[in-house]
């Protein structure tokens, strides 16, 4: 596996991270509440990293993206793109992933809906 293609799965599960801390002050004491634990609030805090995680959820996976389908044109022998089952499992991890943070990232929106 090549350079290029260890980034792109590490820009895709940082991308995911970022979306989970993009929701953690929206997301997160209603799921520790509606758990019982006591003292959630203090997620809320978090709110000052939410515009930050979002921008940094949407360069991550740009690049990620980037990488993915511009190394497409240039396939070099034995790498991911190469083999066209290992891309499309590697481009379901992308757009899972990607569907998982713009969930955490809008999830302030559907929360309420769902529980409002």
């Amino acid at each position: 596996m090549s350079q290029v293609e260890n980034k792109s799965g590490l820009l895709i599960g940082g991308g995911v991270v970022a979306g989970i801390v993009a929701s953690l002050c929206c997301v997160g004491p209603l799921v520790l509440t509606v758990l019982g634990v006591s003292g959630a609030a203090v997620l809320s805090k978090f709110e000052i990293l939410r515009i930050p995680m979002i921008l940094l959820v949407f360069a991550v996976f740009g690049i990620a993206g980037f990488l993915l389908y511009r190394k497409r044109n240039t396939c070099e022998l034995g790498s991911i793109c190469a083999d066209p089952k290992k891309f499309k499992k590697m481009l379901i991890m992308y757009w899972v992933g990607f569907a998982l943070a713009v969930a955490g990232i809008t999830s302030p929106y559907w929360v309420l809906w769902i529980f409002g």
